[in-house]
């Protein structure tokens, strides 16, 4: 399914705190047939009893777009319900896929030749959401000079003006959050994301020409540059 309605895409906003956990691979063309397959029959299954079992809040495979192949061309996202959930030993879902589907892990996942980045670890400030469905995802990253300016914009100006024209915008959801690991000057310590029910939507928003972009006054907000901005599409996700 392509809702996203958990997480980072999109619980209601009373459920900060979570803690999203972005994971890129680098899949070779030749393998990226199989590994669709595994990860929409099998993975999405197991990682939909951990939710239904309370162990994660929600899970989604994505895939890059615009890449070249040197680039990681997929992330797994993990959302849990708070730290502890994230670094207790039932957060490796996927080691429960023999009980599941029948697979011991070894077998499920044996003879790929997958390049794994390491994991990134940002725990959720705020989110809003329109409750409908969102199938494209831009990801921004960045280190702020003044890291409670922007979480103060970000809940008193940018999320009321979002949440007024989101909708019109072909915005389904927003949010903000900050890392926790790995940390460093060569790591963002900030992120938001921003989900649109279709491609054309969110470049309206990352050229500047969207309703929602176009809606905030940024003489009001605390500078802040992207150091790198992603667009993924989600492929496949757990549901509620």
């Amino acid at each position: 399914m392509k809702k996203l309605l958990l997480f980072i895409f999109l619980v209601p906003i009373y459920l900060s705190a979570q803690i999203a956990v972005f994971h890129p691979v680098k899949v070779p063309q030749n393998q990226a047939e199989k590994f669709l397959e595994i990860e929409t029959n099998y993975s999405q299954k197991i990682a939909q009893d951990a939710v239904n079992k309370g162990n994660l809040v929600w899970w989604a495979l994505m895939k890059s777009f615009n890449t070249t192949n040197k680039d990681y061309n997929y992330m797994w996202v993990n959302v849990y319900k708070d730290i502890d959930s994230a670094t207790s030993p039932s957060a490796s879902w996927w080691t429960n896929s023999e009980e599941i589907v029948g697979v011991k892990p070894q077998l499920l996942y044996d003879g790929w030749t997958i390049e794994s980045d390491r994991r990134y670890y940002y725990q959720i400030k705020g989110q809003i959401n329109t409750e409908e469905n969102g199938k494209f995802v831009l990801f921004n990253f960045g280190t702020p000079n003044d890291i409670d300016k922007v979480l103060d914009d970000s809940e008193n100006i940018v999320s009321p003006i979002f949440k007024k024209v989101m909708k019109s915008a072909g915005m389904t959801g927003w949010g903000y959050a900050t890392k926790i690991t790995p940390q460093g000057s060569d790591y963002a310590s900030f992120m938001t994301y921003d989900a649109f029910n279709n491609m054309s939507n969110l470049m309206k928003h990352l050229s500047g020409e969207g309703k929602a972009i176009k809606a905030l006054d940024f003489k009001r907000l605390e500078p802040l540059n992207f150091d790198s901005r992603y667009i993924l599409e989600v492929i496949s996700s757990t549901s509620n």
